[in-house]
Formats: structure tokens, C-alpha cells, sequence
């Protein structure tokens, strides 16, 4: 299982089985072909005892419920399953076709077929590897088995490039995403259950200046023509935009007073840059904060698809790079200050994007990250996004992290030079990524 898999299986339950009739019932019967257990397993997502999960597959495993005899024959009556999950099974499969047909025989007549399947990647026998898909395949199949294609999108995340299906024996209509799963996520994410509150040395903090300081200096600085805000809480730091802005949060819990020239949109940034409706997206993206999830898979993907929006001017800050404690680094929160393991992204970003220019700044509480030197058309991260998940997701925090070594002060003469080239350099049209050594030596002066 990989991360972009379970990430467009989240976004079907979300858009369409969690908005369907389906899911009010008192059972949902729940069938995943090719159901195995690997690195991780669908079953997650449906933990509510309502849900009768069953996995199938051709030979015993962790996971599977169904061992077929045949592998194109479900021991399952015709219309008796509610929701039909596939994922990373049809390429393995030879004849396909035959495996779909019956999958929408046992499918109840209401009922949805959700199906992932490979568009790229290497070759993984399991025993064999056969195939890989563009939406004119699933269409086809909906034409041979005389069922509907109800949506279907092309996710261009390396080295997999999932196409997802979402398939009924009736017509559905279309929908946009309702994100329940995500709203049920954020919301999770940004409680904190105590007392019993922490021990105080878990809850150390650090930085030479308030974060929020900072972004006011960076807006009075940069003069920006739109500013694009990745999770807005209160919308104290939203506030701070003086030119058009757009706050995205699936829930947000606004407090502070905001301007005509500030507006809302009530999702998951991944379901805006999905629709890629707002005109911001069209207009080129001038300055972005990211302060969303709190999950380093989560932040990386509002970067991606915030420079796929970019200019070659454009400025980007992230919050919470640098956790005080290992504790406030958990993916699952234990502390009131807490960041997530959004660290990873500089990481990521020193090692695989070298081309960027890029400053971590000492801000209290939990440090900020700016980047220029953007590039839309690199595909690097995109590429490899999956490999990239699979590699850091379990890493802790390393010491030079929690010790913020080689953190610019924002207070520092040498940080205040760097945002003047960046502003000179924006004021006169001129890419930044030209200035990347210029800004490097301002720096370490």
C-alpha cells in the first residue's frame, strides 16, 4: 500500500460513499479484492462495527477473509455487496475484464465500486504484473460490463500515477468533494485531550521572535498582490494580509476581525487544489503561508501544489518546522505545542531540491521556513512523491533539528538584506532563483 493510493481511496469515501445513503445504514457490507494486507490495508478506514469488511484475494494472508478457488468466480450472491474496494489488484490480474464483471455482479444495485490501479511504475510480479491504466481503460470497462463511470482522475504522484474509478450499476451524479474524512481529520488533529498536561520540559519552546512578527515584517516587506493561507485557525495570521487574500481550513474557528479584501473557502486544501476553481490559482500564487495538518505528507503536498500555482517570484512560509521537544514531533499529538513531523519537509527539500533558496528562521514557538526560487514545471518531488512518504514517515527528529543549528535569526541584519534582495528582485520582475547565490551570501555574511 502507498500513501497516494490510500490518499485517492480517502477522497472517493469522502466524495461519494460517505455523502451516499449507503453509509447510513445500520451494516455496510464491504468487500476488497485483492484485499492483502501489504505495508498497510484499506480496512483502516472503515474501524466503525457497522462496517463488515472482507478481504479477498487468491491465496491466504494477513487481512484476506475470501481465499478464491477461482480466481474470477466471488463466492458471493449477485447484488449483495454495499461497497466494492480495489486497489493495486488489476494490474496482477491477466484477464481482468472477467474479474471487474464479476465484481459488479455481487455489487448491489445502489451500491459503489471504488477501483485504484497503476498508470506507471516498475515492474512488481505479484505472482504477475500485467497492465497499467489511463481513464479511456476505465471507461471501456464500464462500456463492457454496462455499468456507469461516475469519476475518474489521473494522479500524477510518482512512481505509481494512480487512476482511480469510481464505478455503479446505476448513474450517480458527479459530485464535489464533501470531505467528511478530511473534516473528521483536522478536527482530530488540532485537539489536544489533556490534562494531565505534559511535563514543562516537553513543552519547551525556542526563538528569537514571535512567528507572528515575522509574517508581519515579511507582508510589509514583500508588498504582495494575493496571499494564499493554508490553514487559518483563528485567522490571526490571515488578518495580517492587506492585499487580497484566501484563507483554506476545513473547519475554521475565526476570532479575529478580518478585512473586505480576505476571503474564505471552508475545505481541505486538498480538495482546493483539486477543484482548482479559485482565481488566486489562475492569477499565479504571490505569497503563501502553510500551517494546515500538521503531517509532513500533508504539508509537502500543499508545497507541491502550491508551486505547480507559482511564479518565479513567488514567496513561501511554512510554520512549525522546528519542534522543541521530540515529543512535539509525534504524529499523534501528546503535547499542547506541537508541529508535527512537518520538519521532514526541509529535509526533504535540502536534499532533493538544491535549486531552491531556502531559510529556516528562528521564530518562537516552533520556527519558520521560507522558500523562493520556485519552479513550476519541475517535477522532481511529483516524480518520487511515494518514495519520498515511504522513506521519512517513520523517521524521528534528529538532534541538529531540536537544536535549530544553522537557524537565521529574523532580528539579524543579515536576514533583513535577504528580504530586501527578494523584495528588489519581485518589484523588478526578476526570477529569484537568479538571486539564490546573492540571498546565500547575504546570509552568511
Amino acid at each position: 500500500m502507498h500513501s497516494s493510493s490510500m490518499e485517492n481511496m480517502q477522497r472517493c469515501i469522502a466524495t461519494y460513499f460517505s455523502t451516499s445513503p449507503i453509509a447510513k445504514r445500520k451494516t455496510v457490507e464491504i468487500l476488497d479484492i485483492g484485499g492483502r494486507d501489504v505495508n498497510g490495508s484499506y480496512a483502516d478506514l472503515f474501524r466503525a462495527e457497522k462496517f463488515n469488511y472482507q478481504g479477498v484475494d487468491i491465496e491466504a494472508a494477513d487481512g484476506v477473509s475470501i481465499v478464491l478457488d477461482d480466481p474470477y468466480k466471488i463466492p458471493l450472491a449477485d447484488n449483495s455487496v454495499d461497497l466494492i474496494l480495489s486497489g493495486q489488484m488489476l494490474e496482477h490480474c491477466e484477464f481482468f475484464w472477467e474479474t471487474f464483471v464479476e465484481m459488479m455482479r455481487v455489487l448491489k444495485k445502489d451500491g459503489l465500486l471504488f477501483l485504484i490501479a497503476p498508470s506507471s511504475g516498475p515492474i512488481h510480479r505479484y505472482p504477475v504484473d500485467c497492465y497499467r491504466f489511463y481513464p479511456d481503460a476505465y471507461r471501456a470497462l464500464a462500456k463492457y460490463a454496462g455499468c456507469h463511470l461516475i469519476d475518474v482522475w489521473h494522479d500524477i504522484r510518482g512512481p505509481w500515477n494512480d487512476l482511480t474509478g469510481v464505478f455503479s450499476k446505476r448513474k450517480y451524479k458527479k459530485r464535489l468533494p464533501q470531505s467528511m474524512v478530511a473534516h473528521e481529520l483536522a478536527s482530530r488533529a488540532n485537539e489536544f485531550s489533556g490534562p494531565p498536561w505534559p511535563p514543562k520540559e516537553v513543552e519547551v519552546t525556542f526563538g528569537e521572535s514571535p512567528y507572528m512578527e515575522t509574517l508581519e515584517f515579511l507582508h510589509r516587506a514583500l508588498e504582495p498582490k494575493n496571499y494564499l493561507e493554508i490553514g487559518v485557525r483563528k485567522g490571526k495570521s490571515l488578518a495580517l494580509a492587506k492585499c487580497p487574500a484566501l484563507g483554506v481550513d476545513p473547519l475554521p474557528d475565526i476570532t479575529s476581525e478580518l478585512g473586505p479584501n480576505i476571503r474564505l473557502k471552508e475545505l481541505p486544501s486538498d480538495d482546493f487544489f483539486a477543484l482548482a476553481e479559485d482565481p488566486i490559482l489562475n492569477d499565479g500564487i504571490d505569497f503563501a503561508f502553510i500551517d494546515g495538518m500538521h503531517l509532513f505528507e500533508y504539508a509537502l503536498r500543499d508545497f507541491m501544489h502550491i508551486e505547480r500555482h507559482a511564479h518565479t517570484g513567488t514567496v513561501v512560509v511554512i510554520d512549525d518546522i522546528f519542534p522543541g521537544h521530540p515529543k512535539q514531533a509525534a504524529r499523534e499529538r501528546e503535547t499542547v505545542h506541537w508541529t508535527g513531523d512537518v520538519w521532514k519537509l526541509y529535509e526533504v527539500l535540502q536534499n532533493l531540491r538544491p535549486d531552491l533558496t531556502i531559510i529556516p528562521l528562528d521564530t518562537q514557538p516552533t520556527g519558520l521556513l521560507l522558500i523562493c526560487g520556485l519552479d513550476p514545471k519541475n517535477e522532481v518531488l511529483w516524480k518520487i512523491y511515494n518514495s519520498v512518504i515511504a522513506r521519512h514517515i517513520k523517521r524521528e527528529p534528529p538532534l541538529s533539528i531540536i537544536k535549530r543549528r544553522g537557524i537565521i535569526s529574523p532580528n539579524e541584519r543579515a536576514f533583513k538584506t535577504a528580504a530586501q534582495i527578494i523584495k528588489v528582485a519581485r518589484e523588478n520582475g526578476v526570477p529569484l532563483k537568479s538571486k539564490t547565490s546573492q540571498i546565500r551570501n547575504a546570509l552568511t555574511l
